[in-house]
């Protein structure tokens, strides 16, 4: 019984040993691709139709940003610009909303509300940047996945 353990636990060994030395080859093309923050790259930019401007000139806008690399991951989220300032203040990430969503609505120049509809999950939200304060309605909706 003893035997067969030590049989089974030595032709593991060396069946690791030679996938090792076969796949040796990839490893520094796959330290490559874990150094890179980015993997492939990046796309990023405003959703061109999902923006919404005060009087004063603040601009609010959907955001994505999709990076490659072992798969595609899709970042969401919304983000404000003060008029002036060339940096931007992300005000919360998503996941994808449904058709016709966000709905931007500039209460007066510094007050903004922000309907997100149904959502699966979103992070943390900023009530306030500069003078502007910042409300957010939406729903959470079971998707069934889990």
């Amino acid at each position: 019984m003893k035997r067969g353990w030590i049989a089974l636990l030595a032709s593991l060994f060396i069946a690791l040993g030679a996938t090792v030395w076969e796949f040796w080859r990839a490893v520094p093309f796959l330290v490559m691709i874990a150094m890179e923050p980015a993997g492939w790259g990046c796309d990023e930019g405003p959703v061109t139709d999902q923006s919404a401007t005060n009087r004063r000139g603040d601009v609010v806008e959907e955001y994505i940003r999709a990076c490659t690399g072992f798969g595609t991951v899709v970042d969401h989220s919304i983000v404000l610009r003060l008029r002036g300032d060339e940096k931007t203040t992300t005000l919360v990430e998503h996941d994808r909303l449904y058709y016709e969503y966000p709905k931007f609505h500039w209460i007066n120049d510094d007050a903004l509300s922000i309907d997100l509809g149904k959502v699966d999950s979103i992070g943390s939200t900023v009530h306030k940047v500069g003078p502007i304060r910042i409300t957010y309605t939406y729903t959470i909706v079971d998707t069934g996945w889990w």
